[in-house]
């Protein structure tokens, strides 16, 4: 269980464990205003993690109703301020911005059935106010292991300035290709799983493959980020990070792939191969 705070910020994070629920229950934090997330293992396999988003007058009430009745979660964070200065309007505001940046970011699967009406019901000084907070928490949370609302922002064409392949590996990471029946795409590590570029062609005829791929794969192609590209082919509209470079290579082969013999770099090397030459070099 740790408390986390920042100079200058009149918000603090409380982070703690399902199993010391019992000790953070007892804590200031949780009887004051504030919202709070709920982190763990995502039982449908869609993605790796599941978040569940919400906020409290009295947050340990509505989280006490969570520990009795979600089983999914096996950590908790509670978003709050020193002062107790969060009202009503202020933590809705908050529920709704983190709900929204998760359902977009589509890192993690996200538990709320629906996305609360609260945007627009602050004066403009308070919606400054409250995305300030955000700005803060947002630093907090992926330094506590909640990447869950960290959206990739595609950079603006007419500022990007021409980089060498040095510079985009050290950037971000080898680039790896695939290159299958109709398939067609670019890739590489990243900090939250593996990120494919905007571009990327995909075969439409779909073969088997698990339930978890499956899923995202039809949601892709629901949402149009899988968009009609031919008879044979969509494309990626734009760049998406998948969980790992298996879910990546099954759900635009369109078929169970093993991410890690299927993508490739530049010399031909698979990412099974950088992995274990990496791993057999000395320390």
């Amino acid at each position: 269980m740790r408390l986390i705070e920042r100079i200058g910020w009149t918000g603090c994070c409380l982070s703690f464990s399902r199993a010391d629920y019992d000790r953070a229950r007892q804590r200031e934090e949780l009887r004051r205003s504030g919202v709070y997330v709920l982190v763990g293992a995502d039982p449908e396999g869609a993605r790796p993690t599941r978040v569940y988003v919400g906020e409290g007058e009295e947050v340990r009430v509505r989280i006490d109703s969570h520990f009795r009745e979600k089983d999914f979660w096996s950590s908790g964070f509670v978003l709050s301020t020193k002062d107790d200065s969060l009202n009503k309007a202020h933590i809705r505001y908050l529920e709704a911005r983190l709900i929204a940046m998760a359902q977009t970011a589509r890192i993690a699967a996200v538990d709320n059935a629906t996305n609360p009406d609260a945007l627009g019901r602050l004066s403009e000084p308070e919606t400054a106010d409250m995305e300030s907070y955000l700005d803060e928490a947002l630093i907090l949370l992926p330094l506590l292991g909640v990447a869950a609302f960290e959206i990739y922002d595609e950079p603006d064409a007419s500022a990007v300035v021409p980089v060498t392949k040095k510079d985009q590996a050290q950037i971000a990471g080898t680039r790896y290709l695939l290159n299958t029946q109709l398939t067609e795409a670019e890739g590489y590590s990243d900090s939250r799983g593996f990120a494919v570029l905007a571009g990327a062609l995909a075969r439409k005829e779909a073969k088997v493959m698990t339930a978890g791929y499956q899923r995202i794969r039809e949601e892709l192609i629901t949402e149009g980020i899988l968009a009609d590209e031919n008879e044979l082919q969509y494309r990626l509209s734009r760049t998406f990070i998948f969980d790992s470079p298996s879910s990546a290579a099954s759900v635009l082969a369109g078929g169970s792939k093993n991410g890690r013999t299927e993508w490739r770099d530049e010399r031909g090397r698979t990412i099974k191969d950088n992995e274990e030459a990496t791993a057999a070099s000395p320390a």
